[in-house]
């Protein structure tokens, strides 16, 4: 079948997954907003949800909730301190993972669409333009500015009318989280699971790909055969 085009998950997909740093992060926030790290912690995981649909517009507002929850008052300086902390990190975690970009730059050299598709927060649209996928990704869905998440079909149905594409046409490549290439598939996509050893990927998000018997890769510059890029077209 001939793909025009090529829609990528971002986190365990273009970027390496930061668990590993997130509770640094959080340790660091929740130092300079005056509160115990581990009452922090868990009032921010239970609200990941919120901030993934959208619920909240600035990174301000999310740790405001959480400290709201909390029943504790901080200063603004405080929250912007711990706004700075975040963004720091997630712009560290935003850095391609090999052959990232030169697959992006080879699709689009021979002429296919390439989109993004995540489940993500208020911060990564914002530091997006900044990214070195900015000039590789022709349209980026966001979750939390759709106010959609994968593995709701209408957030792909999204990310295809962005790039004027039908999803028969689509490959869509991701780590499997949350069920996301079943639903892709349910879509019309062809999905393609990247696998990873890493043991995050393995986590009971997870799931789907430990149980994949799907198209798989292990690496990014395997997308190029998958397209059709210097060899027959599957």
């Amino acid at each position: 079948m001939k793909f025009e085009t090529v829609i990528f998950d971002l986190f365990g997909t273009l970027v390496n997954h930061f668990m590993s740093s997130v509770g640094q992060m959080h340790k660091e926030m929740a130092a300079v907003l005056a509160v115990p790290y581990e009452q922090f912690n868990p009032h921010w995981n239970r609200s990941t949800e919120m901030r993934v649909v959208g619920t909240f517009a600035t990174v301000e507002a999310s740790i405001e909730h959480v400290l709201s929850e909390m029943n504790v008052d901080a200063q603004a300086e405080q929250i912007e301190k711990a706004v700075v902390i975040r963004m720091g990190y997630i712009k560290r975690a935003l850095r391609p993972k090999v052959h990232a970009i030169n697959t992006l730059n080879q699709l689009k050299r021979h002429r296919y669409k390439t989109g993004l598709l995540s489940n993500c927060s208020v911060e990564i649209p914002l530091l997006w333009p900044e990214t070195d996928f900015a000039g590789a990704i022709d349209a980026a869905t966001f979750s939390c500015l759709a106010r959609l998440k994968k593995p709701d079909e209408r957030i792909y149905q999204l990310a295809c009318e962005r790039l004027g594409t039908k999803p028969q046409s689509c490959l869509y490549i991701a780590d499997g989280e949350e069920h996301e290439l079943a639903a892709a598939a349910r879509t019309g996509l062809q999905p393609v699971l990247i696998r990873s050893s890493s043991e995050e990927s393995l986590s009971k998000l997870h799931t789907e790909a430990r149980e994949w018997r799907g198209l798989a890769i292990s690496s990014l510059t395997e997308v190029l055969a998958l397209a059709g890029i210097g060899t027959s077209r599957i």
